[in-house]
C-alpha cells in the first residue's frame, strides 16, 4: 500500500503548484526511484482530465552518453526535444533531486558539462514560459546524503511539503513587502561584504509554485549593480560536482574573481558558459524553519531559515530580471552567526532573527 503522504504530495503538485487544467499537456521527468510518485501523479492528472508523457531522467544513462559524445554532437540540441518542451503546458521535474546516486555525474569533465549547458539554453528559455515545478521523492541515497535514516528522512521531507502553503505565503509577505520598498541590499558576514541594487525589481514569495518544498523570498538584482565579495560556506552538489567554500568578487555586476575550496574547476567552467554566467540572476532569503538541517540537497537547503543564497546566471523575468544564461547555479551562505542583512542601510536581520520577530 502506497504511503498516503505520496498521494497528498501528488495532489499538491497537480492542483496547487501547477494548477493543472483539463486538456493540459504535462511533461514529467523522473527516475525509477520516483516511481511511486509518478504513479500518484498519473492518477491525479487523470482526475484533472490532463494528458502526460514521462521522460527518463536517469543520470547513469546520461553519463554514458556524455562520456562518449564529441563536442559537435553535444552542441546540437535536437529539435524534437525543444518542440516537446514548447508544446507542453506544464513541466514537472522529479529527476533532478530523486536519484539513486547524486555523484553519478562527478567524473564527467567540466568542459563537457559546459558545452551541454550552452546547448540547453533554448530549453531553459522555453521552461520559464511554462507552469513548472521541481520536487523530489525521498530515496535511500538522499537520506544517506542527509545523514539520516530513511524513515526519518521521509518524515522530514513530507513535513516540509505537506503544510498550509497559503498561510505560510502570507507570513513570508512581511519580508517581501519590505523588500519591494527597498533599493539597496547590503549583506555582511564571514568573509562577506556585498551590496546589491534591487531598485525597481519585484520580489517574489516562493510558496510552492515552482519548487516543492519551498519557503523563500527572492529577487533578481540589477545586473550591473553588484559590488563586493561573498563567501558561501555551505557546499552544493551541481550535476554530481561538489562546490565547497566558493568565493566570488563582483565589480559592476560581473564576477571578476572566483575560487572554491573544492570544485573550483567546475565553478570556473560554468562561469564561462555564456556572457550571462558571470552575473547574478538571483538573491534569495530562506524562510522555512521546518527545514532546519543541512541535507546536501539544494532544493531543500536553499529554503533553510537563517540562510541567504545567490545564483549566478539566468534571472527571473517575473521579478524584473533581464540576465540571460544557460545556467542558474545557487550557492548558499549561513547567516545565523554574525550575519546581518540591511535594506537601505537599516538592519532587517541580525543575531539570528528578523527584527520583527
Amino acid at each position: 500500500m502506497a504511503d498516503p503522504r505520496v498521494l497528498e504530495h501528488a495532489r499538491i503538485i497537480v492542483n496547487y503548484s501547477c494548477k493543472v487544467k483539463r486538456n493540459d499537456f504535462v511533461l514529467i521527468f523522473a527516475t525509477a526511484e520516483a516511481h511511486d510518485l509518478v504513479v500518484a501523479l498519473a492518477s491525479e492528472l487523470g482526475r484533472a482530465g490532463a494528458h502526460y508523457v514521462v521522460l527518463d531522467a536517469d543520470d547513469q544513462t546520461r553519463r554514458a552518453y556524455l562520456l562518449t559524445s564529441d563536442e559537435e554532437t553535444l552542441s546540437a540540441l535536437p529539435p524534437q526535444q525543444l518542440n516537446l518542451f514548447k508544446d507542453s503546458d506544464v513541466l514537472i521535474n522529479l529527476g533532478a533531486f530523486s536519484s539513486s546516486n547524486n555523484q553519478e555525474m562527478s567524473d564527467v569533465p567540466p568542459r563537457t558539462l559546459q558545452v551541454v549547458a550552452g546547448a540547453m539554453r533554448p530549453l531553459s528559455d522555453a521552461i520559464m514560459n511554462k507552469r513548472w515545478n521541481i520536487t523530489l521523492h525521498p530515496t535511500m541515497a538522499l537520506a544517506q546524503d542527509a545523514k539520516m535514516s530513511y524513515e526519518a528522512y521521509c518524515d522530514f521531507v513530507y513535513s516540509a511539503i505537506i503544510r498550509d502553503w497559503p498561510k505560510f505565503e502570507s507570513e513570508m509577505r512581511v519580508l517581501s513587502d519590505k523588500m519591494a520598498r527597498t533599493k539597496s541590499v547590503h549583506i555582511v558576514g564571514r568573509d562577506t561584504d556585498i551590496t546589491l541594487s534591487i531598485d525597481g525589481r519585484r520580489p517574489k514569495v516562493s510558496s510552492g509554485d515552482h519548487n516543492m518544498p519551498s519557503g523563500e523570498v527572492f529577487v533578481s538584482p540589477v545586473e550591473t549593480k553588484v559590488e563586493g565579495q561573498v563567501y558561501f560556506d555551505l557546499p552544493i552538489i551541481e550535476l554530481g560536482h561538489e562546490i565547497k567554500g566558493a568565493r566570488l568578487t563582483f565589480h559592476n555586476g560581473l564576477v571578476v574573481k572566483s575560487s572554491a575550496e573544492q570544485g573550483e574547476e567546475y565553478l570556473k567552467a560554468m562561469l564561462q558558459v555564456d556572457e550571462g554566467a558571470k552575473r547574478l540572476g538571483e538573491l534569495g532569503i530562506g524562510m522555512n524553519k521546518g527545514i532546519n538541517r543541512f541535507t546536501r540537497n539544494i532544493l531543500l537547503d536553499e529554503k533553510m531559515a537563517d540562510t541567504i543564497h545567490m545564483a549566478v546566471g539566468r534571472a527571473y523575468e517575473e521579478t524584473g530580471g533581464t540576465n540571460k544564461s544557460a545556467i542558474h547555479i545557487d550557492m548558499i551562505k549561513s547567516m545565523k552567526e554574525n550575519g546581518v542583512i540591511y535594506f537601505d542601510g537599516e538592519p532587517i536581520y541580525k543575531d539570528g532573527k528578523f527584527v520583527w520577530e
